[in-house]
């Protein structure tokens, strides 16, 4: 809805690396939500249409970009959280009735939303923006990256960790990044003070080290990145493993977890 990328997920994340080939579909703990594609704004009360999701059941429909949507499933909309939240609650094989304002003549388009997979962190960061109107500053670790093959290149696991790292980034502000409550910790920002912790990247963030990078960066959340390689079905089949951890950093707790197999 708000962005269309955030239905993507992690299969992004995972697919986006050079060397990940999936030869079967991602398994993983996706929750399935509904969706019609449409990507809006706010303005003076109004829900505009700002852009749609190619081949979603609202540009199907004949939903254009400009058009004001005044009302869904009969309740009035003045904001697209009203729009989102209404659109949580369906299932499968639902509709729903969208009356749109184009050039001051209403049309009622009546359309049944795409089931599509997210990911828990994804859904929970939205969540925390646009139900809850919090602030997320969140702060990207990739605390482990492992590989169970022999004979691995030196600078493979900083390759991947370097990878995986850009395409988290890539994700959460092609999602979020619109939003003012929104923002990414700098990089550069965070490596020194995890050089400063000498952090290892041994599978967990210390609780000190959370306090800290909440303390020096301003960060509400960190999103804690582990990925494994393993050996396949096959001799040459790999099978990654990539969990993702949303934390918050005032109380340490964990939010949501991703965990999602690519073969």
């Amino acid at each position: 809805m708000r962005r269309i990328s955030i239905l993507i997920s992690c299969i992004i994340l995972l697919s986006g690396c050079a060397e990940l080939q999936t030869q079967r579909p991602p398994e993983g703990n996706f929750v399935q939500v509904a969706r019609i594609g449409t990507n809006t704004v706010d303005i003076n009360n109004k829900v505009v249409v700002k852009a749609l999701g190619k081949d979603f059941p609202a540009e199907i429909s004949g939903v254009k970009p400009g058009d004001i949507i005044v009302s869904a499933d009969g309740k009035t909309i003045t904001t697209t959280m009203e729009l989102l939240s209404l659109m949580d609650n369906k299932r499968v094989g639902d509709r729903v009735l969208l009356v749109i304002d184009r050039n001051g003549q209403q049309i009622n388009f009546n359309i049944e939303p795409k089931m599509i997979k997210s990911a828990p962190t994804l859904l929970m960061i939205r969540k925390l923006l646009l139900y809850e109107n919090n602030k997320v500053a969140i702060a990207i670790i990739v605390s482990e990256v492992k590989n169970s093959f022999p004979n691995v290149s030196m600078d493979w696991a900083d390759s991947m960790r370097n990878n995986l790292q850009s395409r988290q980034e890539s994700l959460l502000l092609s999602s979020f990044g619109p939003n003012q409550n929104f923002s990414l910790v700098d990089r550069s920002r965070l490596k020194q003070i995890l050089d400063e912790f000498q952090f290892s990247q041994a599978g967990f963030v210390p609780d000190k080290l959370r306090a800290k990078i909440g303390e020096m960066t301003g960060a509400t959340h960190i999103v804690d990145i582990s990925f494994s390689r393993f050996q396949g079905r096959t001799p040459r089949e790999k099978d990654d493993v990539l969990n993702a951890r949303l934390i918050a950093i005032e109380s340490g707790k964990v939010l949501a977890v991703d965990q999602i197999t690519t073969h």
